[in-house]
């Protein structure tokens, strides 16, 4: 007999996010094995050797009758006596999660990254912790961006013989997979905005020399800002309502045949507002979808004017009347270019409804102009002086200093361009990173190293960064610990099936967004 004395419970584990992932067999099983003598384990034993694992969520696969089988019938009230949090999530033996267990791991699913996010540890179980333990661990490092194979080698790398069968391969293989090139592009450039606006948040308002102070090597890992490392702001949440307010719009104006864009990226982004604690003056809104995740209900550093003019909006499509042409305008603006579709119409339109001043809305539309034809393949500074032969005053100027700019990516370069907090400074600053940057991660560095809004150009650069240099972004480490990583790889994913949508697409959608 195997005891939990001879044979003292082994969690494997490894890093994800901030925190750990562990898997492991069963806790207390009893009863024979395939491999070796037949287990009499102690329930209590194990249990105590998660909680000195400091376990903070333990998911259990196996079904119901399982835990007969093995004897471990008081699994769950073991696990809460020890202040763990205990979820069920049966998988039959040896195969692969089906839809109805996807369904229902959505919701599970956000709670497990966040729990992450947070630094906490998350154990999963199956009978052996090979099969099904393995590919959920998977699952959820292929939700933050990683490919089928790397998630794979990641998780056997720690745990030997993980993922058994050949259908639980091919259900992480199908889960992972791209439709084709603009689809990896849209989301290296989602992921990229996310990473740079995570590593420009803990220093926005600092001055030069404060950041050249407290970080003389310059930023070589995603700060602490909101008590989190790898913690998104404002920027990266309204660019992730945008593009589901398009994504909708796409789906609307297919299933209807009628749809006003603008309007429903209104609708979007007031259901932004809402998770700000807010409230506003159309009642009804959707309530799914985004809000619904408790991660985007955190107040970081919300722009007055975007929160004034949703404030005042008293119908979809309302816009602005004010006169601010403030950063608001264009940080939040890439999925219009990556969706690329009348794109200067409706970055205008988009931004307008926030943003009264023409200069904002016009650098607004020029970024997502420049956007659409990098991803289309059109050389970068070509795409800015398309974008020049088109722009007036303000916005031609900054396009213009970031092409005349000398390309040394030194800080005093980069403030000479303004502080980024109107929106032709900020995009003067995004281009000329671009331009000057040798790869992805000095880029990020070169656009949020100065003394002003370092989260936005972080955030417009990194987008911009992401469409030129995709592979790095979707290997670098910091992709993995960015906040929220699951939900900008989900709806990248959705934002690149909605350019041209396919019927079960337009289904789905329907599905996920009841009543709108």
């Amino acid at each position: 007999m195997r005891t939990s004395v001879t044979h003292p419970l082994l969690i494997d584990d490894l890093a994800v996010a901030n925190g750990r992932l562990g898997l492991t067999f069963c806790p207390g099983k009893k009863g024979g094995s395939l491999f070796g003598d037949s287990w009499d384990r102690d329930l209590d034993t194990d249990l105590d050797a998660v909680r000195e694992w400091r376990a903070t969520v333990v998911v259990t696969l196996v079904e119901a009758a399982e835990l007969s089988l093995l004897q471990v019938e008081g699994l769950w009230e073991g696990i809460q006596r020890r202040g763990m949090d205990w979820l069920h999530l049966p998988i039959l033996d040896l195969e692969a999660p089906d839809a109805l267990w996807m369904a229902l791991w959505e919701p599970v699913s956000r709670r497990l990254h966040a729990a992450l996010e947070a630094g906490g540890r998350v154990l999963l179980h199956c009978r052996g912790g090979l099969g099904r333990a393995g590919t959920v661990a998977a699952l959820l490092l292929i939700e933050r961006g990683e490919d089928a194979d790397q998630a794979i080698a990641r998780v056997r790398g720690v745990r030997r013989g993980a993922i058994e069968t050949a259908a639980q391969r091919e259900f992480l293989k199908a889960r992972a997979a791209l439709p084709d090139r603009k689809a990896q592009l849209i989301r290296a450039s989602l992921f990229g905005g996310a990473i740079g606006d995570a590593l420009g948040a803990e220093i926005e308002f600092w001055s030069l020399g404060r950041i050249r102070t407290t970080f003389p090597e310059g930023l070589t890992q995603l700060p602490v800002a909101y008590g989190l490392r790898g913690a998104i702001t404002d920027d990266t949440q309204m660019t992730l309502f945008t593009a589901e307010g398009l994504i909708r719009a796409q789906v609307r104006g297919i299933a209807k045949g009628i749809c006003h864009p603008p309007g429903v990226v209104h609708h979007a982004l007031l259901r932004w507002y809402q998770t700000q604690g807010c409230k506003p003056k159309m009642a009804d809104l959707c309530r799914t979808g985004l809000v619904e995740d408790p991660r985007l209900h955190k107040r970081r550093a919300p722009g007055n004017t975007c929160l004034s003019a949703l404030s005042a909006g008293e119908s979809f499509g309302q816009l602005a009347r004010n006169s601010s042409k403030g950063c608001g305008t264009i940080m939040r603006v890439a999925p219009v270019g990556l969706l690329g579709f009348q794109v200067r119409e409706l970055a205008l339109g988009a931004s307008a409804l926030t943003h009264g001043h023409e200069t904002g809305q016009e650098a607004a539309a020029a970024f997502a102009c420049i956007l659409a034809e990098v991803l289309e393949g059109v050389p970068l500074e070509r795409a800015i002086r398309r974008a020049l032969a088109v722009a007036t005053g303000e916005t031609a100027a900054a396009l213009d200093a970031a092409l005349s700019s000398p390309r040394d990516g030194r800080p005093e370069t980069v403030e000479r361009l303004g502080g980024g907090w109107v929106a032709e400074e900020a995009l003067a600053i995004a281009l000329y990173t671009a331009l000057a940057a040798p790869d992805f991660e000095e880029g990020l560095r070169i656009a949020v190293t100065h003394s002003g809004d370092s989260d936005s150009t972080g955030a417009i650069a990194g987008n911009l960064l992401g469409l030129l240099y995709p592979e790095e972004v979707m290997q670098h480490p910091w992709r993995e610990q960015v906040e929220c990583a699951d939900l900008i790889d989900r709806i990248a994913r959705d934002l690149a099936r909605s350019r041209a949508p396919e019927a079960e697409f337009v289904e789905q959608m329907w599905e996920r967004y009841p009543g709108w």
